[in-house]
Order: C-alpha cells, then sequence, then structure tokens
C-alpha cells in the first residue's frame, strides 16, 4: 500500500532508506495488529477516513511508531502527515489480511461505511480496490463452501505404482549352497563357504541329517532378498494407494458434510422466513415497533449465518425485510433511525449487552450500543463514527448494513 501511494505522488520520499522507515513501521504494526482483533477493527476505520482526527488514538500510536523508525518523520511529512499514517495503516491492515479471520474484519468494518467518506481521486481508487478485492475473494471462498450443484467437484484420484525390478534369485549363489549341502566340496575340490557337509550322499542317513537343513538355509539366503524386495515394494505401493484412497474418502466426507450443513441452513432459513419470527424477542416481526424491525431482524439472522457466507445471503435478507408487513422502502436519515433506537432503549437491550463507553474509532452497531445503554449522545455520532448524521439510506440497507456489523461482533467474540 506504500508503494501504491507513492505511484500514485500520495507521498513524497527521495531517500529509499525512508521507504524502508515506513515499511518497518508498517511490520511493528503488523505485530501488535496481530495480538488485537479489536485494534484491527478500529485502525481499520481508522485509516479509511481521510477526515481522521490527528488526535485520533490509533493515528497517535502509529505516528510514535514512525517516529520511533524515523526520526525526522515530522519535518519530511509535516504538510501531510496522516496521508503517511493511513498509508503505514493501509500496509498493515494488507499484511494481516492474509488470514481470512482478519480479512472478515476489515472487510466487514469498512464495506459499508467507506463509501459516505470523503475519498477522492487516486487515494480513492487504492481504497476501493483493496477492499473489493477482500470482498472478492471471501465471496469466492463462501461460494466453494456454499455449494450444493451436483458437479463433479471432487479431485480424480491419481497415483503411481512401482514396477518390481529385483525380484530374481541369484542362481550361482543358490547352486554354491547346494553344493555345500551336497558334500564336502563342489567339483573343483573346495567348499564354497565355512561349513559344507562333512559327509557323502553314499553315507546315508549321516548325510541325509545335514543336507536338510544346510540346503533349506542356502535355499533360504538365496531367496529372502528376492522375496525382500518384492515386499518393499508391494508395501510402498500399499500405502500409495491407502493415502490416496483416504484422502479421496476424507474429500468425499467434507463435501457431503458441507452439503448436508447447507441443505439445513437454507432449510431454516426459508422456515424463518416464512415463520416470520423472533426467537430474541419471543414475537412476529410483524408485532415489533417498525424502528427497530431492521436492528432486530439483522441480530436473528445472524445467529443462522457463518462468518463466511456467498454474496447472495445479503439478498435474501433484503428480500426478507422487504416482505414483513411493517417493512417501509421509504429512505430515512441516520439521526432519525438513532433518535427512534433512543425511544426503544428497553426493547433492544436484551439483544444487546452492556459495554465500555466508546473512546476511539467505533462501528454502528457500536454506537447504537452506546446509546442503548446511555455511554454516548447522539452529538458525539460524527466523531466516533465518522460520517454525516443526515445520510440517508433504504430500510433493507441498514438492515443488512446492521447484519454486517453483528457478523464482526461474532468474529471478535470468537477465540
Amino acid at each position: 500500500m506504500i508503494q501504491e501511494y507513492l505511484n500514485a505522488n500520495l507521498l513524497s520520499l527521495t531517500d529509499d532508506g525512508d521507504f524502508k522507515k515506513l515499511k518497518k513501521s508498517a511490520d511493528d504494526i503488523f505485530k501488535k495488529l496481530a495480538k488485537s482483533k479489536a485494534k484491527i477493527v478500529s485502525y481499520t476505520l481508522s485509516a479509511i477516513d481521510s477526515d481522521t482526527s490527528i488526535d485520533n488514538a490509533d493515528i497517535v500510536e502509529v505516528k510514535d511508531v514512525i517516529i520511533k523508525n524515523w526520526s525526522t518523520f515530522a519535518t519530511n511529512a509535516k504538510d501531510t502527515p496522516l496521508t503517511y499514517i493511513r498509508a503505514v495503516m493501509l500496509e498493515a491492515l494488507s499484511c494481516i489480511s492474509e488470514e481470512v479471520n482478519h480479512s472478515l474484519l476489515i472487510w466487514f468494518a469498512s464495506r459499508n461505511i467507506v463509501q459516505y467518506h470523503k475519498l477522492i481521486g487516486k487515494e480513492k481508487e487504492i481504497i476501493l480496490e483493496f477492499i473489493s478485492k477482500l470482498g472478492n475473494d471471501i465471496n469466492q471462498k463462501a461460494n466453494r463452501e456454499w455449494v450444493l450443484s451436483g458437479s463433479d467437484s471432487l479431485s480424480k484420484i491419481s497415483f503411481e505404482l512401482k514396477e518390481i525390478s529385483a525380484y530374481l534369485i541369484n542362481k550361482e549363489t543358490l547352486q554354491k549352497h547346494l553344493e555345500d549341502a551336497s558334500g564336502q566340496h563342489n567339483a573343483q575340490g573346495t567348499a564354497n563357504f565355512d561349513s559344507p557337509n562333512q559327509y557323502w550322499p553314499n553315507q546315508g542317513q549321516h548325510w541325509s541329517y545335514q543336507f536338510a537343513p544346510k540346503a533349506a538355509q542356502g535355499i533360504k539366503s538365496a531367496i529372502d532378498p528376492s522375496l525382500r524386495a518384492i515386499a518393499s515394494v508391494v508395501n510402498e505401493n500399499k500405502n500409495t494407494i491407502q493415502n490416496s484412497l483416504n484422502k479421496a474418502l476424507e474429500q468425499v466426507q467434507k463435501e457431503v458434510s458441507n452439503r448436508n450443513k447447507s441443505l439445513q441452513l437454507r432449510s431454516e432459513l426459508l422456515w424463518w422466513k416464512e415463520a416470520g419470527y423472533s426467537a430474541s424477542t419471543d414475537r412476529s416481526y410483524d408485532e415489533l415497533d417498525k424502528s427497530i424491525l431492521g436492528i432486530v431482524l439483522a441480530y436473528d439472522y445472524s445467529i443462522f449465518i457463518p462468518v463466511i457466507y456467498p454474496k447472495s445471503v445479503d439478498y435474501f435478507l433484503k428480500e426478507t425485510y422487504k416482505g414483513l408487513k411493517e417493512s417501509t422502502r421509504e429512505e430515512i436519515t441516520l439521526e432519525d433511525f438513532l433518535k427512534s433506537i433512543q425511544e426503544q432503549t428497553e426493547e433492544l437491550k436484551p439483544i444487546f449487552p452492556e459495554t465500555e463507553a466508546l473512546t476511539g474509532k467505533s462501528t454502528l452497531l457500536n454506537f447504537i450500543n452506546g446509546l442503548i445503554w446511555n455511554k454516548n449522545q447522539l452529538a458525539q455520532f460524527e466523531e466516533f463514527v465518522g460520517i454525516r448524521l443526515n445520510i440517508k439510506l433504504a430500510p433493507n440497507e441498514l438492515t443488512t448494513w446492521l447484519f454486517h456489523d453483528f457478523q464482526l461482533v461474532k468474529i471478535l467474540n470468537t477465540k
């Protein structure tokens, strides 16, 4: 991300050493983010907002890290320090997004709100492309996990078996052993090994007592290497086949399990939509005040949906909202929505656990939580969330935004 900012002339660096100092700062921030999922969210919200205050706690923290690595930072970036700081934050976020749960945190935190920030020009392109790529990667992964098609998605089993090459009996060695078992020496008048038969066949009983064990030992010593070679290749081939079959079976089991889960989830969602019943309030959605319908719907829906899901899941929620009796398509300002929330706090407290008062950048849902528990005031909205109160949204779009925030909370609460 730092390089992209440089390519877009949003940063001015004349020394390669300064670039390395910014990269080192991003690496240090990466280590901090890896220890705190909550910090990933707050850094995301601060980094994508070009109007973030220079006094913002996350901005101050990153600035201190940069100065630690680049002592003359304040002098070199005196006109645009915030751009440098946010570029470093985005670099760290880009690196940490390689892990799927981290990318989900960034995606859910940024996807709804970024469109309302005052980003312009090349910086807007850079940030939107970063967020869009996260969303596309997540959607592709979700589609693979949610697939129900009957197409052959299993990989073909293929393996190579070894040929048995060293299996022939050594005729010369076997002959020598049999010569020694037959008598005291061979035709050349010498013994082949240390202990030949002491007797000749005309000595009858004495000869036979030595011939059988010596011949058996000789045959065994000649045949054993061949059998070992055959057994080694056969066992290796058996392990190759077994490992390939085990992998195939595991894939089949996973495929069947995923399809069953997906089918079960679809059935539950259809039943939920048709029933129109809110388990969290133990009431019909049509009985709820329309001012809180969206937020309760988003909460209930989030309980069903895993953190990774395809885009179609959002559209199912929107259509579910549209189908309810008390739903409306008339756009509403965030201010009017939040005021209506304040009038229904007792109704909403059961689904919102009390949390600490906000101190930094906040998601829409976190701010609502603060309103419900009187931890913050409506006048603080633009300071904490970073967008204007007069923004208008369709109720089903607002419901989807809240659903995304509930998904974000789910990831934060998962160890």
